[in-house]
């Protein structure tokens, strides 16, 4: 009773028992269905066997038929027999009786072999059969005289007593011409052996295993032909009864259920045999299926005892089970022990421990994030003002704050710059620039650590700063950080496709000048200019460039390239930009970016005093130019973007460009109304339709219509998105995807910058201006 009582106040070991019960109830359903599909089987096998054993029977009696007719056409043509066959003279006759006699001997299935003389109107036959000749021949001249149309060449089977008990012979008739007696009466009969289509019929049986199956073959008209010594059911009609139903089917072989007399039987037939024959097979129902059965009864014994035994061990062990779950019960606070609904003592258990979980995890991220902010902050204070940190200090901001920076040990300075930080800032936004800055200090950290100590801070200034200490490598290891940092950056740039600038300093010795050398690195990572992007900047590389003083470019370089430019010679012109490259990259980083300005200033009051002297001036935005040195990292970059320039002016010099300018503004119009719909139409497609620099073309356009291409392109579409809005009965998402636009807010910003309203707005004052 205590039992039952703690079972229904337990929610855990209800659903135990339930688990179990959902258990045993799958193992009786799958009983149930392996049983089916047993029977099934079974069936499918027993449906195999019979096809095969009917086939194999068909097969025997065509065979044996086939073997009869051979036999009957070689002895009615034999010339040997013309005597029997349709000799006058009787004693000639009947010494060919032993040759009939021979062939009937040699042969398994034949009774007798009989020939009928036209000419003397009498019966010659084998001696060596069972029967009264008067009793066959006489038999066989009444079915003669009865039937005009004898069949020719086909088993016939005869009662020759006449009691209607059992077939007596099979008679194969030939003869000449189309019907007996057509040309004469001159007819061969063979007689077979019913009782060796039989005997095939058992030995095929015995072989199957089914010696109590009902087997036998009827004719077209039901009669039975031949039968196994299984009995037929009592009352079974085989006309009425079994081939209405095999007629239906439409199959020559198939198979189908029987039920006669209270019993089932599974009844498979071959119809359309020898001479349009059925072989039929009859088997008790019971019989084909009795080994299913009985397992059937096998399993439900055992899953009975299964399941008793079962319950009764589930119940015990639940019991014993629970026993440690109700101790870690009693640790649940008195007032969150109710249990809420649907809920057991497991998951209220599991709910609390959860719940500790996560006040444990919320606290050690929250002190965590605590730690590594102070931390960083810490690491910035060092780096912007060593100088002021005693050695006190510092040995307790390494055990406070876990800070990897040996001491004393050499260390050594590398300043971090990702290339391209406008663009990427541009168009991923400041957080990617974090993102990346934090990525490169865990996996350089990763892979400065092994030789030494490294800490790795983002100064929010543009740069990430790393402090890596010698380690037991001392000086050697530092002395060869340029390899560590090279493969840093095949690193970063295998994941993320970016590549960034290194600006090492030299080896010290007191942690006090980390300051000193990070200003002089701020400094000296200006010389990416010189080196370009993904470059280890070593202090050796910068000394030349640091001992430098020189300020401006020389005269002759800038009479060089100011005549290139005046004379259209742009081979001078080019040479005189390399030439200054080349001198640029030997200055220190002040006096080179003053030598830029300069030669920007002097290019520009060149080309405009080009402009002022020439009837067609050249078309070049100054301000834009200027704007894109300004923009450049490199040298490299701010020469590509003078040889461009240059180029362009050569261009325009030698071309006339002023009405080809203008040719040029209008074909782009016509692109752009023609291929306003193309969400991808953009400067750089219009340029590579017409063969030419995207900078030039934009530059040319807004030269002559005072607008940028962008702007073109989108006040084409605009209109044609408001002729839309007017006229077609479109959604505003179907118009904006018409017209070309890709993103929905940007052509609602676009749309209400230039009519000021947003274009569901638009349509329903239009439709309003219209109904008045």
């Amino acid at each position: 009773m205590n039992i039952l009582q703690t079972i229904r106040s337990r929610k855990y070991l209800q659903r135990i028992l339930l688990s179990f019960m959902l258990v045993v109830a799958t193992l009786a359903a799958a009983s149930l269905l392996l049983n089916a599909s047993a029977r099934g089987k079974v069936l499918s096998l027993q449906n195999e066997a019979d096809v095969k054993l009917l086939t194999q029977i068909n097969y025997n009696i065509e065979n044996m038929n086939g073997i009869v007719k051979d036999l009957a056409v070689s002895l009615y043509n034999d010339e040997e027999l013309i005597a029997l066959k349709s000799g006058a003279d009787y004693r000639q006759s009947i010494l060919k009786i032993e040759r009939l006699n021979r062939t009937v001997a040699a042969s398994p299935y034949l009774h007798a072999a009989i020939f009928y003389n036209g000419a003397q109107h009498r019966f010659f036959s084998s001696l060596n059969h069972d029967i009264n000749n008067s009793l066959l021949y006489s038999a066989l001249e009444d079915y003669m005289a009865s039937r005009p149309d004898v069949p020719r060449l086909q088993l016939i089977p005869l009662d020759l007593d006449g009691k209607d008990e059992s077939i007596d012979v099979f008679a194969f008739f030939i003869y000449d011409g189309e019907a007996l007696g057509s040309i004469n009466d001159n007819v061969l009969i063979l007689t077979v052996k019913p009782g060796w289509m039989l005997d095939n019929m058992k030995a095929l049986n015995q072989v199957a295993e089914r010696e109590n199956d009902v087997l036998f073959v009827t004719d077209s008209a039901g009669e039975v032909l031949i039968s196994t010594d299984g009995m037929l059911p009592e009352g079974l009609n085989i006309r009425a009864d079994l081939l209405p139903r095999i007629a239906a089917s439409g199959q020559a072989l198939d198979s189908f259920n029987y039920t006669h007399g209270g019993r089932k039987y599974k009844v498979t037939y071959l119809s359309k045999a020898l001479n349009n024959w059925q072989i039929i097979s009859m088997q008790d129902y019971n019989e084909v299926l009795g080994s299913v059965r009985q397992m059937r009864w096998t399993e439900v014994a055992v899953t009975l005892s299964v399941v008793l035994l079962a319950v009764t061990l589930s119940v015990l062990f639940a019991l014993r089970l629970y026993k440690p779950v109700g101790q870690l019960l009693t640790l649940v606070p008195q007032e969150g022990r109710s249990l809420p609904q649907g809920k057991d003592e497991l998951s209220l258990i599991a709910a609390n421990v959860t719940e500790m979980i996560g006040k444990l995890k919320g606290l050690e991220q929250e002190r965590a994030s605590q730690s590594n902010i102070a931390k960083v902050y810490q690491l910035r204070s060092l780096i912007g003002a060593s100088h002021s940190v005693d050695e006190q200090t510092l040995v307790q901001l390494r055990q406070q704050y876990g800070i990897d920076i040996a001491y004393p040990s050499p260390l050594r300075l590398a300043l971090v710059q990702i290339d391209d930080l406008q663009g990427l800032a541009a168009g991923q936004g400041m957080q990617m620039e974090a993102l990346l800055y934090f990525a490169i200090a865990n996996i350089g950290q990763e892979l400065l650590r092994p030789a030494g100590s490294c800490e790795a801070a983002d100064m929010k200034s543009g740069h990430l700063v790393f402090l890596v200490g010698g380690g037991a490598a001392g000086e050697g290891a530092l002395a060869k950080l340029d390899e560590r940092f090279r493969e840093l950056q095949q690193t970063i740039f295998a994941y993320y496709h970016i590549t960034f600038t290194v600006t090492l300093s030299e080896v010290f010795g007191d942690y006090r000048s980390i300051t000193q050398h990070y200003n002089l690195a701020v400094r000296r990572s200006n010389y990416r200019m010189i080196f370009g992007k993904g470059a280890v900047l070593e202090p050796e590389q910068l000394r030349e460039n640091e001992r430098n003083d020189s300020l401006r470019i020389p005269l002759e370089l800038e009479r060089q390239l100011m005549e290139g430019l005046k004379g259209g010679d742009l081979a001078e012109t080019e040479q005189a930009i390399t030439r200054w490259r080349t001198l640029l990259g030997t200055f220190s980083y002040e006096n080179m970016f003053s030598a830029v300005l300069h030669l920007a200033v002097t290019l520009s009051n060149t080309l405009g005093e080009m402009n002022n002297h020439n009837i067609n001036p050249v078309s070049v935005n100054l301000q834009a130019v200027n704007r894109r040195i300004l923009e450049k990292e490199t040298l490299d970059e701010i020469e590509a973007v003078l040889l461009e320039v240059v180029r362009e002016v050569a261009e325009q010099r030698r071309n006339g460009r002023e009405d080809k300018n203008r040719l040029l503004a209008e074909t782009v119009k016509e692109i752009i109304d023609k291929h306003y719909a193309d969400p991808d139409l953009n400067v750089q497609r219009i340029a590579d339709m017409l063969k030419m620099s995207s900078v030039y073309l934009g530059q040319v356009f807004k030269a002559q219509e005072g607008v940028t291409v962008v702007d073109q392109i989108n006040a084409a579409r605009l209109a044609y998105a408001r002729e839309y809005l007017e006229q077609k009965d479109l959604t505003v998402t179907e118009i904006m995807e018409r017209v070309g636009f890709g993103n929905e807010s940007y052509f609602y910003r676009l749309f209400k910058r230039r009519y000021g309203t947003t274009p569901k707005e638009y349509r329903l004052k239009s439709a309003i201006d219209r109904s008045k």
